[in-house]
């Protein structure tokens, strides 16, 4: 619509109901509790009554977020699409029940309600009697939002509080969908599912008694076709947190989790020493033994320590050229198929601190495949660094061997020095008992170190070696050849500082452009641009 001739014509007090309009609505709840189920289509209804009896107006099918909290834009699609159908000049005027129901973020309010009339699209609040058509619509838009966002504020302090006084007083928190129970609201306790239980149970067996690790349980229980409380699949990560929880042998457990921001809804898992922990059948009825679940945490503790945290080709090498911070990998929900690197820095301290670009691991890898494409590999070098790399190895293992081998003989040492002691009555025979005891399970436990070591030794690396050239791969090189990335941003061009420690001749300084988003109607594509430049690093 023409804002400037509307603007003049409600100034000079025409209704806004006699102006030929556009007209839609957006309508949302943020639960979906059947009374929030009624109030939505009450909404519905009643915006297209209004709509259709105003002979002025054409009516354009109206907008819905079903269940979906106002604190967060991007989660609300219907609202995204309403934004976008508004930039493509589908109609001229929204009309929505009240702020809170359009964001509850100030900020949110203002920006948006600001883009609409960038398109000459004006909002018309109907319960706060705003219309942003008005020209001093949006300092009483600011005040009003900010009273709406208020309540948000305030609504999180009083579920914080009521969360509190319920832990204190020993009440069963969260939802009925805990595996193996039924939450009996009346009586506050768990009541046993006994079908569920006996899986429960046998999931604590496979795991403890029959050896199995997390992936070969999960794998059984699916191929038996049994489903979770929320009717999924199991995996490993349900099975790892199952084992974990201290209910299943009838203890008290709360105070796992709180909620940083009232605005992002960002929860943060606390450390287990901060739980609130203690032992009681009553509410809680134990599904396992206490030993058995202690036999099970004490595996699956023993487990983790060894499994070595994941290491992708790009780990620890690429920073940030403004703050030096390591890039971390993070998978995105909008879209799992690719992941990006994003600077740590961003990520603890926002954009204010730091507002490095994000790298695509898809487009990453091009660019190095490319690289490595370029570059006339000799294959004779790449086998001197995998060499280089396994003499390392075996000279470490030969030096932690040595090692070893000194702090035993010291503790015998010591071994020896307590008993003259003993025998000469300055350490007595309860004190000589238990400084032996700790001595010699200090020794056990060097030995085995030593025995694991020598037993590392007996692997031909030379066959391995010769494994790894015969195997080698674009990926491979890349882990090879790479010393670190510098990511930095000129002009929204995301330059890349490639150091190599493979030296050629060939030096790349070289663009890339690389589309991203989608063919949708809420997301746009958009071109990304990326300039090289490639360094020899000695060792």
């Amino acid at each position: 619509m023409d804002l400037y001739k509307i603007r003049n014509e409600l100034n000079m007090g025409v209704p806004l109901s006699n102006i030929k309009l556009r007209v839609t609505d957006y309508v949302r709840v943020s639960t979906d509790s059947l009374e929030q189920k009624k109030s939505l289509n009450n909404q519905k209804e009643h915006f297209y009554e209004y709509i259709k009896s105003n002979p002025n107006w054409t009516y354009v099918k109206g907008y819905i977020d079903d269940g979906i909290s106002g604190t967060s834009d991007i989660k609300r699609d219907n609202f995204m699409k309403m934004i976008e159908d508004a930039s493509r000049n589908k109609f001229d005027l929204i009309i929505t029940k009240e702020i809170s129901r359009f964001s509850r973020n100030t900020l949110d309010s203002i920006k948006y309600t600001r883009e609409l009339l960038s398109y000459g699209v004006a909002v018309l609040f109907v319960n706060d009697n705003i219309n942003t058509a008005l020209s001093d619509s949006e300092l009483r838009l600011t005040i009003m939002a900010s009273m709406a966002q208020d309540e948000v504020r305030r609504l999180s302090e009083r579920v914080k509080f009521g969360m509190k006084r319920a832990i204190k007083n020993g009440e069963i928190l969260g939802n009925d969908m805990m595996y193996g129970y039924k939450k009996d609201k009346i009586n506050n306790t768990l009541k046993i599912v006994e079908k569920e239980a006996s899986i429960v149970r046998k999931i604590y067996e496979m795991y403890t008694i029959d050896n199995l690790s997390l992936t070969k349980i999960v794998k059984k229980l699916n191929e038996l076709n049994i489903k979770t409380s929320f009717n999924n699949k199991w995996s490993v990560s349900t099975i790892s947190r199952m084992i974990e929880n201290p209910k299943y042998k009838g203890y008290y457990c709360a105070n796992k989790t709180h909620v940083v921001d009232y605005m992002t809804k960002r929860v943060d898992y606390l450390n287990k020493n901060k739980w609130i922990i203690y032992k009681d059948n009553i509410k809680v009825p134990p599904i396992i033994s206490e030993e058995l679940w202690q036999r099970a945490n004490i595996l699956l503790n023993k487990r983790k320590k060894k499994i070595n945290k994941k290491l992708y080709l790009y780990s620890n090498k690429i920073y940030c050229k403004n703050d030096k911070s390591l890039f971390y990998r993070r998978i995105f929900r909008k879209n799992n198929k690719d992941v990006t690197w994003v600077c740590s820095g961003y990520l603890k301290k926002g954009k204010k601190y730091c507002d490095s670009p994000n790298i695509r691991e898809s487009e990453l890898n091009k660019i190095m495949y490319d690289l490595i494409d370029n570059l006339n590999i000799d294959f004779k070098e790449i086998e001197e660094i995998l060499l280089k790399n396994y003499n390392y190895y075996e000279n470490d293992d030969t030096n932690k061997k040595e090692k070893l081998e000194n702090k035993i003989k010291y503790l015998n040492l010591k071994k020896e020095k307590i008993l003259e002691l003993n025998l000469e009555n300055s350490l007595s025979n309860k004190e000589f008992k238990n400084k032996n005891s700790e001595l010699n399970n200090e020794i056990l436990e060097l030995k085995n170190k030593l025995n694991h070591l020598n037993s590392k030794n007996k692997i031909n690396y030379k066959q391995k070696l010769n494994n790894k050239i015969n195997n080698i791969n674009k990926e491979k090189i890349i882990n090879l050849i790479l010393k670190y990335i510098e990511v930095y941003k000129i002009d929204n061009i995301i330059n890349l500082d490639i150091y190599l420690n493979y030296k050629n001749e060939i030096y790349l300084n070289k663009e890339y452009k690389f589309k991203r988003g989608y063919d949708t109607k809420s997301t746009k594509r958009y071109n990304v641009f990326y300039k090289i430049s490639v360094y020899f690093v000695d060792n």
